[in-house]
């Protein structure tokens, strides 16, 4: 198995320096994920790139994160499902809320339910929605911007999701709290 490293402001590629210090004001740390993915400037200045843009998106901070949870669990991402459900927390999605998200359920709240089906949704399917899914969403209050909107958290969270998978990095302590393991 390949070893990827975790690189530090210090060690890691020159291009790759600012996003690192960027992520750490931002965070308060630089975290795994990110320290990997700066083997690469690319894929790092993609992913904080988008990362911002969804930042200035439509949606509140828990509904980003309940994106970003539906996701993940999609994609068994552990490391993300960690993280995800910390900065949810952080940003105070109720604890039941958070609980049915982990485990892939419809949260009681309905933004948050038609949010997190439709995520779900598009990633099961690559894309390819009924129009009872767009429907359903657009019933809950949301407009087809945001319905197009939800692509760039889908795809920010890909990014990171995709990276833990291909890196197995180590989920950071301040995730630990949180720490998931996919059903079977």
């Amino acid at each position: 198995m390949t070893e990827f490293n975790i690189h530090t402001v210090e060690s890691a590629p020159e291009d790759s320096k600012p996003a690192l210090e960027q992520l750490k004001k931002h965070v308060g740390f630089i975290p795994n994920l990110a320290a990997t993915m700066a083997e690469s400037p690319y894929l790092l200045e993609a992913f904080t790139s988008l990362r911002a843009i969804s930042g200035r998106g439509t949606f509140t901070p828990v509904e980003r994160e309940a994106v970003a949870l539906a996701v993940s669990f999609e994609n068994n991402c552990t490391y993300c499902m960690a993280a995800h459900s910390t900065f949810a927390k952080m940003n105070g999605i109720p604890e039941g809320e958070l609980s049915l998200l982990r485990v892939g359920q419809s949260p009681s709240s309905p933004r948050l339910r038609a949010l997190s089906s439709l995520a779900h949704q598009v990633v099961r399917s690559k894309g390819h929605l009924a129009s009872e899914d767009i429907q359903g969403f657009l019933k809950a209050g949301f407009s087809q911007a945001q319905l197009l909107e939800v692509l760039v958290g889908i795809s920010t969270t890909a990014i990171a999701n995709y990276m833990h998978n291909i890196a197995k990095t180590p989920v950071d302590e301040a995730f630990q709290a949180q720490s998931w393991t996919a059903s079977s």
